[in-house]
């Protein structure tokens, strides 16, 4: 089976571009940069019908690594049945369309598995290669071997795909390949921007964009990273989760068995006293901190999979005002624990899962609750900390409790789905 675009497909490849959502337009200026990451489109196709059938061909393609002629036969039949007049050659057209999806979704998929955090302990940089296109763009060139941390903000206009028809590509390496392969961590290249004019013939006429020298206006953007970055889940604005020195009340749960525990939690385990953050710190330092947990930054989310293989991505929004877009992180001293909040994402007790009905919304939601309980050195009554995350946002809270069962009865309720092994 040929395929020319990089790599036999794979999962984040088809998942990223089977989440999108079909859309007409009459010119690729009609969307630009990440919100390719959410729609499909080709320019001028405006029917639905056609837009489906044409969506359906380049999925084939992606799905099973069909080759560019084979996509060219499914073209012309979808072109056949809709008599679609569409705007330059056949070659040109069909090429246009068949690259330009299969490398993106390529390199979304690819940017997908770079945010695993344990990835990106073991190969925290990347490497820019040039491809091997045709005609050689002098700036790519230069841009060859440039090896950097992966949260470098360079990447986040020169991750490639760089141009139409640019075949370079962006590799995770490990400070042992840096060595091996002769590379260098440097600065990022400078970034000279430019201003560009598109849409000369869009009916809405042409409009001025700014972009790095040497990038294609509409590709100064790392593809499917603004996917990640929205799947950050925010803290919950409604139905917190109660405090721990307040005995929590029972939340209202249908559609999964209303079950609880009837065994003891695992017993709590032994934490240095480091796990408590210091006070009076700023709310900058307390979000580093709980992201660096799961190899994330601020200026990069990083996706989680726990010990069940659910994922969570973990960014900066979880700590944002949704109106200010500022951090608010100190309430009630709750910063000072939020690395065990972080563990017991990480290394729970138990998890349960649960479908609660919110009122207030009119609206069931289901939510994962992460528990664990610890002893951190210097502290006579056991740490209790949860992470709960749902589909409405995410909550954590901890408490210092001598006695914690009681809690325990009301937190412990819906179906388990881990224990930790004693």
């Amino acid at each position: 089976m040929a395929v020319s675009h990089g790599s036999l497909p794979f999962k984040e490849q088809i998942d990223f571009f089977r989440s999108k959502v079909n859309l007409p337009t009459r010119t690729w200026t009609d969307i630009y940069t990440a919100e390719h990451d959410y729609a499909f489109v080709v320019a001028g196709a405006v029917k639905r019908d056609l837009l489906t059938d044409l969506r359906g061909a380049v999925e084939k393609s992606i799905a099973s690594g069909a080759t560019l002629e084979q996509f060219r036969k499914d073209f012309d039949q979808v072109v056949g049945k809709h008599g679609w007049q569409y705007n330059g050659s056949r070659g040109w057209r069909t090429n246009v369309i068949w690259e330009t999806n299969l490398r993106q979704s390529y390199n979304a998929g690819r940017e997908a598995q770079m945010a695993d955090p344990e990835l990106r302990k073991r190969r925290p940089y990347a490497v820019y290669r040039h491809g091997d296109s045709a005609h050689p763009r002098p700036m790519h060139l230069s841009w060859n071997g440039v090896t950097l941390p992966l949260d470098d903000p360079w990447w986040a206009t020169h991750t490639p795909q760089n141009g139409w028809g640019c075949k370079c590509k962006k590799f995770m390496v490990s400070a042992r390949d840096v060595e091996r392969m002769g590379l260098t961590v440097g600065s990022a290249p400078a970034i000279e921007w430019e201003d560009r004019v598109i849409g000369k013939n869009s009916p809405e006429g042409p409009r001025t964009v700014r972009v790095p020298k040497g990038i294609d206006p509409g590709f100064e953007y790392a593809p499917g990273q603004s996917k990640l970055s929205g799947a950050v889940p925010p803290l919950r604005a409604h139905d917190p989760l109660p405090e721990i020195e307040g005995k929590p009340a029972s939340a209202h749960a249908a559609g999964l068995p209303n079950r609880r525990a009837s065994d003891a939690l695992p017993a709590p385990r032994s934490v240095p006293a480091s796990q408590l953050l210091p006070s009076g710190l700023t709310d900058d330092v307390y979000v580093d901190r709980f992201l660096a947990e799961f190899g994330a930054k601020q200026s990069a989310p990083a996706l989680f999979k726990d010990v069940t293989g659910d994922s969570v991505v973990i960014g900066r929004d979880m700590f944002t005002v949704k109106r200010t877009g500022a951090l608010k992180v100190q309430k009630r001293g709750r910063e000072r624990t939020l690395l065990l909040v972080a563990q017991a994402l990480r290394e729970p007790d138990e998890i349960w899962v649960r479908l609660e009905w919110l009122y207030a919304q009119q609206k069931a939601v289901v939510r994962r609750r992460y528990l664990a309980r610890f002893e951190v050195e210097g502290n006579p009554a056991p740490a209790l900390a949860v992470f709960e995350v749902g589909d409405d946002g995410w909550d954590g809270v901890t408490g210092f409790v001598a006695d914690s069962e009681d809690y325990l009865d009301d937190l412990r309720l819906g179906v388990r789905l881990y224990r930790r092994p004693q």
